[in-house]
């Protein structure tokens, strides 16, 4: 992505497989966020500029197959950031500059939201015992004194009791010759 978070497409979706070899997925992001895994073909990728949720397939060789546009942000959401994925296979994703969480089911009906202390929230991950704490991020960038004070706890991290549980992932090994 554009560090400064200029208009400009030059950011990219890229694999890193298990030898550690990159291979670029795709092109034209801005500011690139997610991805959330459905499964080992199937993935949300964010372009939390343009404000689009994009799911997207690929084949074995990583070639896109299907890209399509998800869910499209409106002005007064904020913008989509971090996801993560629950045992239903819904979407969870963190609205920077909305204060909240949304929860998509597979066909994008907003099925739940969850609103939080704080204006920015950038990521979001099961976790715990019995992997249904939600832990939050939340970030304090770019925020005006009068939001400071609205949103006190902006920056801090959280932990939600939810009813749901986390998609169980799957953990990365290194090999190294």
């Amino acid at each position: 992505m554009d560090n400064l978070e200029r208009n400009i497409e030059n950011g990219f979706l890229y694999c890193l497989d298990k030898n550690l070899k990159l291979s670029k997925v795709d092109s034209k992001y801005m500011i690139t966020n997610g991805p959330a895994f459905i499964d080992e073909r199937n993935f949300f990728h964010t372009d939390t500029k343009k404000k689009i949720i994009y799911k997207i397939k690929v084949d074995k060789n990583l070639n896109i197959l299907k890209k399509n546009i998800f869910k499209k942000f409106s002005k007064s959401e904020g913008f989509p950031d971090g996801m993560t994925i629950d045992y239903f296979k819904n979407l969870w994703v963190c609205h920077f500059g909305g204060a909240c969480i949304s929860v998509f089911n597979q066909k994008g009906k907003k099925i739940h939201k969850v609103k939080l202390p704080a204006k920015n929230i950038t990521n979001c991950t099961f976790g715990g015992v019995k992997n249904n704490d939600l832990y939050i991020t939340s970030a304090l960038k770019g925020l005006k004194k009068i939001d400071k004070k609205k949103y006190n706890l902006s920056g801090s991290l959280f932990k939600i009791t939810t009813n749901s549980k986390g998609m169980i992932t799957k953990s990365f090994k290194v090999i190294y010759d």
